[in-house]
């Protein structure tokens, strides 16, 4: 098959029906200002709130693994190879003259090979150039670093030859289709080798102890100035490459951006509806955000679809997930249309039950057309009891009592977000829904930093509601092959927070991420996405809507641009600038 098949589209287009409300005037165009303007002019400086706040700022280690860390840090100041665009299509970032291809020879079947051409203008922050040297660090540093978070395609590439600074030429073991999302895509980056001079020689370079509190370069639109528990304060990069039309904008329009956590959401909505920040990007609740901020003067608000998969997810190590069984039970004791209907539809009235694969989505790309695996499970205590009686349970007592087992009831920890209420509100309907199928859950809630740095990596779960990031490529590797279980043995680097291993399954995965014929690879897909249903992997809930508002009167720019994108609202702040009336 042609290799140009290896660019892949998704649509990250907002839902019909959801509402932009523009408060205290008349409507504006999307992004616009609900205020006159002259356009834009550089100078200023604005306040965002984040929902999340991240335990430290490592691009490597298990900090990468909440999204926050992204939106609030790491996109803004590391430099990407190939990135998304509007359209939800790989294209080449400003750092890169062209995007690779077979007609252009910057991909080769056999041997695979991508080569990237760097901009001669692209460099760092502090004026010296980006190399293809960078390239080879960052990617010996992703091997190498204690605790990564994941090493997928990494470990794939044999060798980079950087005989050529502006020219990158990555030899790979063997094809891997999902070359885009290295050094780049959407949660990948490149860090500078100079800023490291201790580790600048080294062939196996441990950034662990690293970056906690500090980038300390800049190959984005923005410079980390200072991190803290408190903030993030970035200045415009002056030096940044970007031009207006390229995939990530021009240099910034304002001086500075401070970013500072709201982690409780009502205080986080009341700090924009006083002025006190600027723009926030809050999770869906179990409240309507749209009408919380409707009739506040200058307050913008917007609902779109998401391109994030909300799930329960098990941890197949942690009893009782641990027998298959009682996996299977929980399945139908889940009632999962009651919170669609009850909660998600209040920010997307459009939302459904999620019933594709891990992890993919119905409205991107073809992976969830033809296989819906998890339809079959809808809520059924009957069902549920059926099967637990079947494991050798007891389920007399139930609604008043769980089912038990050799006199111990069935009891299941479950562990979210403490101050997302939409997940809170959502534990307490399944909870409640639960008692009927014989199941009692053990409420263990937990900051996001600690759930996502510490709780996650570590299996210290039994089942846990969130959220994971779609993708152009829905890649099942990383995050449910067999050899990304996160174990001491391995420093618990790892996507794969279930400990599910099944033999078949990795197989299909390692095929398919060699497979460059799309039909070929949807086909490997449907049978992973079978063995996963098959296995009781985990349970999806729902695409998250995702919302944002903002301060119309002031900050104009194309600020709700990414919105609908995994690579969040404050992805183009650098277009932002001040509204002047």
């Amino acid at each position: 098959m042609r290799l140009q098949l290896l660019v892949r589209v998704i649509a990250l287009s907002a839902v019909a029906g959801l509402v932009a409300v523009a408060c205290g005037g008349a409507k504006t165009p999307s992004g616009a200002s609900a205020s006159p303007t002259r356009g834009p002019t550089r100078g200023g400086s604005i306040v965002l709130g984040a929902e999340q706040w991240p335990e430290c700022v490592n691009p490597i280690t298990s900090c990468s693994s909440a999204t926050w860390t992204w939106y609030s840090v790491l996109e803004q100041v590391l430099p990407y190879a190939m990135v998304l665009d509007l359209n939800g299509n790989f294209v080449a970032s400003p750092l890169l003259t062209e995007a690779p291809t077979l007609d252009n020879g910057g991909i080769t079947q056999n041997p695979f090979t991508i080569t990237y051409h760097l901009n001669p203008n692209a460099n760092w922050s502090d004026g010296t150039p980006i190399t293809s040297s960078d390239f080879d660090f960052t990617w010996r540093a992703i091997l190498n670093t204690t605790g990564a978070y994941t090493t997928t395609g990494y470990n794939q590439i044999k060798s980079i030859v950087t005989t050529d600074p502006k020219t990158v030429v990555m030899r790979f073991n063997k094809v891997f289709v999902d070359w885009p999302d290295l050094f780049g895509g959407v949660y990948q980056g490149l860090i500078e080798k100079a800023a490291f001079p201790k580790f600048a020689n080294s062939a196996k370079p441990n950034l662990q102890n690293q970056m906690l509190d500090s980038i300390p370069f800049s190959g984005g639109p923005w410079i980390l100035k200072s991190w803290t528990k408190d903030q993030a304060v970035f200045t415009r990069n002056d030096k940044w490459y970007g031009t207006a039309s390229s995939a990530r904008g021009g240099i910034p329009w304002l001086d500075q951006v401070t970013i500072v956590p709201r982690t409780d959401q009502p205080t986080e909505i009341q700090s924009l509806l006083t002025g006190e920040v600027d723009a926030i990007y809050p999770q869906p609740s179990d409240v309507s955000l749209l009408d919380q901020v409707k009739g506040t003067a200058g307050v913008t608000a917007k609902g779109t679809d998401g391109a994030y998969f909300e799930a329960l997810w098990f941890n197949h190590d942690s009893a009782p997930l641990n027998d298959p069984m009682v996996r299977e039970a929980l399945m139908y004791a889940i009632d999962r249309q009651s919170v669609v209907n009850t909660i998600i539809k209040l920010n997307n009235p459009n939302a459904q039950v999620l019933n594709c694969g891990f992890v993919a989505f119905p409205n991107i790309g073809n992976w969830c057309k033809d296989v819906q695996p998890f339809s079959q499970f809808t809520y059924d205590p009957q069902k549920a009891m059926q099967i637990l009686e079947a494991d050798g349970y007891t389920c007399t007592g139930v609604p008043n009592s769980p089912c038990t087992k050799n006199g111990a009831p069935l009891t299941v920890q479950y562990s979210t977000v403490a101050d997302n209420t939409r997940r809170t509100t959502t534990q307490q309907l399944i909870q409640a829904k639960a008692k009927a199928a014989g199941f009692q859950f053990s409420i263990k809630n937990y900051e996001a930093g600690v759930l996502f740095g510490d709780v996650g990596p570590h299996g210290k779960f039994t089942v846990a509601d969130y959220a994971t990031g779609g993708s152009v490529d829905p890649s099942d590797t990383s995050t449910l092959a067999c050899e990304n279980i996160p174990t001491s043995k391995n420093q618990f680097a790892g996507g794969n927070w279930n400990h599910w291993c099944d033999a078949q399954a990795t197989s299909l995965m390692h095929q398919s991420d060699q497979e460059l014929d799309p039909a070929a690879r949807l086909k490997l897909f449907d049978q992973i996405y079978q063995l996963e249903a098959k296995d009781f992997v985990s349970l999806p809930l729902y695409v998250l809507p995702n919302v944002g508002a903002w301060r119309a009167d002031k900050i104009g720019g194309p600020v709700d641009a990414y919105i609908p994108s995994n690579l969040g609202m404050f992805y183009n702040m650098n277009e932002w600038y001040l509204v002047h009336s």
